[in-house]
């Protein structure tokens, strides 16, 4: 035995694993890779002066749920070091790779002094950087974007100070009232909108400028209609299909830093003016690829480091993983670098595995996507509708709304749902959803659901626990599969919101029946429906015929359906039930 050990300990004796970068994908590589060899020699070279912190927490640490920046840190480097003997070199960048002589160039960022160092096996996770405009006046002052913990402390002091400002009170103990502070996002993304709850807070004025037609472009915009409905209420301002092209700036009197030199209006594209006391790009990032670009380390399609299965790049005995390398996700075929932790530490595992001696793969069937806006949770996973349509002639979706847990039991909301799945096969292959409550829940069951290929109709089966603080007798999840259910056997057909406005817009002659209450249709209704509620619908019949295109709704498909299933009983041929129902017309919260 103790051969056998010794023996296992020889193959990696020596050997010197070099990682670049030490945030999510550098630790995970580093700690794997001792957790597999003893004996290999580990060093990590951070250009940060932190290793291994949430950067997901950075938003909530401005907006003070996180109180502490030592609650981020999840590695301090002396315990890193300590707990697996693995050498970190914080404030270190590294200047160049030479694949050929396996050599490093590195600077000390304290010192400035530059130094070489030799590799074994070398793992490159670099990462991403913020994309940046290419316009005048981007390194203002009060010009933001949020990637490392001093972008954080950074953009919370700024924000604390200019509100700190407006809320005064002068030496006659009146408050101040000059004009409240205003901020723009650029960018309809997950950081800049994670960000709002720090700058709502503050009751901050709040405008979003973004270049496509919608926030959060990834997502279909069923789910996304729901979020910007509920950003208008909060009165925040969207701008869509627009960019900025100039940020005006204003050359102070006053010396102070926070006024020096800084941007106090934007201009866009189509000629808005805007005031601004502060300006966060949110634009999204690019992989940090430059160092190993100019090493002559393979650049993918994609624009982020090429690799193969192994995280090796088209130099055996170097690595990559993390933001700054290229994976393919399995649905789609894509080639593409994601900004998601869970991957970075995943692909980090593999790398560090495989450098110190293992032969492990990587693969990715699809990302699951999690962001929180105010007291909103929004979830993806598997591909998108319009992801699907360019794939697949047979893409289909079901819209369903459906409470986070029992109706009697107190702090039920509602969930706005969005399944993607063939209409043939009855393959589920996207989930999206939006509510207060249990909305990661349900995407983490659709996750599985769709890494095991299951069919819309097999939900129905599917046994969840049950109880009404956490759930429904009859779940969400199982309701989805009767409705597939109903669908597989032709008992439904559904026409979606967008085909009905089309038709709407094209005055086609088709006759839309509600079957809400009285009071229900009073508090709005779709122009032209008629009101025939459920209950009475068996006796009020009269004016409809059977050759008529009907199309039937209620407040989100359930009593529809049975209005649909008493029409075609009774020999109705060209009915529909409306996808998602009044709920998904008018995409409320």
């Amino acid at each position: 035995m103790r051969l056998l050990k010794n023996t296992i300990k020889d193959k990696n004796k020596n050997t010197r694993i070099v990682i670049i970068g030490g945030i999510a994908a550098g630790t995970s590589a580093a700690v794997k890779a001792r957790r597999y060899s003893e004996d290999s020699e580990i060093i990590i070279y951070e250009k940060d002066n932190f290793i291994s912190y949430g950067t997901c927490g950075l938003p909530y640490y401005i907006a003070e749920k996180i109180s502490k920046l030592d609650s981020l840190i999840i590695n301090t480097v002396e315990g890193f070091e300590k707990r697996y003997n693995i050498k970190v070199n914080v404030m270190h960048e590294v200047l160049n790779i030479d694949p050929i002589k396996k050599q490093l160039k590195i600077r000390n960022l304290k010192t400035c002094s530059e130094f070489y160092e030799n590799f074994d096996k070398l793992i490159i996770s670099t990462g991403s950087i913020p994309l940046k405009l290419n316009i005048r006046g981007i390194d203002s002052a009060n010009v933001f974007t949020l990637k490392t913990i001093d972008d954080a402390v950074k953009l919370k002091n700024y924000i604390n100070t200019i509100t700190d400002k407006a809320d005064f009170t002068d030496s006659h103990g009146s408050q101040n009232t000059h004009t409240p502070t205003s901020a723009i996002l650029i960018g309809g993304g997950f950081i800049g909108l994670e960000l709002l709850e720090a700058i709502m807070a503050k009751e901050i004025r709040v405008k979003i400028i973004e270049k496509t037609g919608q926030l959060l472009p990834m997502f279909d915009y069923q789910i996304v209609k729901y979020l910007e409905n509920y950003l208008l209420d909060k009165n925040v301002k969207i701008i869509k299909e627009d960019e900025i092209v100039e940020l005006i700036t204003t050359e102070s009197n006053d010396n102070s830093k926070e006024t020096k030199n800084t941007i106090n209006s934007v201009k866009t594209v189509k000629g808005k003016h805007m005031d601004t006391d502060f300006v966060f790009i949110g634009i999204g990032t690019k992989p940090d690829i430059e160092l190993a670009k100019n090493s002559g380390i393979k650049i993918g399609s994609s624009g982020a480091i090429s690799v193969n299965e192994f995280m090796q790049t088209n130099f055996k005995d170097i690595y990559s993983a993390g933001d700054c390398c290229e994976c393919k996700e399995e649905i789609t075929g894509e080639l593409k670098s994601y900004n998601l932790a869970s991957i970075a530490n995943r692909q980090g595992r593999i790398a560090g595995y495989n450098a110190a001696g293992g032969k492990n793969k990587f693969n990715l069937d699809f990302v699951t996507i999690l962001i929180k806006v105010l007291d909103l949770t929004i979830a993806k996973t598997g591909i998108s509708y319009k992801e699907l349509r360019a794939l697949n002639q047979n893409a289909a979706k079901l819209e369903l709304h459906y409470l986070s847990h029992s109706g009697y039991y107190p702090g039920a909301s509602l969930i706005h749902m969005l399944i993607v799945y063939d209409k043939v096969k009855g393959t589920i292959f996207g989930f999206e959803a939006i509510g207060k409550n249990m909305v990661d829940k349900k995407a983490d069951i659709f996750s599985l659901a769709i890494k095991n290929k299951m069919k819309i109709w097999d939900l129905a089966s599917v046994d969840l626990g049950y109880h009404p603080e956490f759930g429904a007798a009859k779940d969400s999840i199982n309701i989805i599969g009767m409705i597939g259910e109903n669908i597989k056997k032709q008992e439904v057909e559904f026409i979606d919101v967008d085909e009905l406005e089309e038709k709407i817009k094209n005055k086609e002659k088709i006759k839309i029946i509600d079957v809400r209450s009285k009071k229900e249709y009073e508090r709005g209704h779709i122009e032209g429906a008629i009101l025939i509620p459920i209950d009475d619908f068996r006796q009020n019949l009269d004016d409809l015929y059977k050759d008529d295109e009907i199309i039937v709704h209620c407040a989100s498909s359930y009593r529809s359906y049975l209005a649909y299933r008493i029409l075609k009983n009774l020999g109705f041929n060209n009915v529909k039930n409306l996808n998602g129902s009044y709920m998904s017309w008018v995409r409320k919260i």
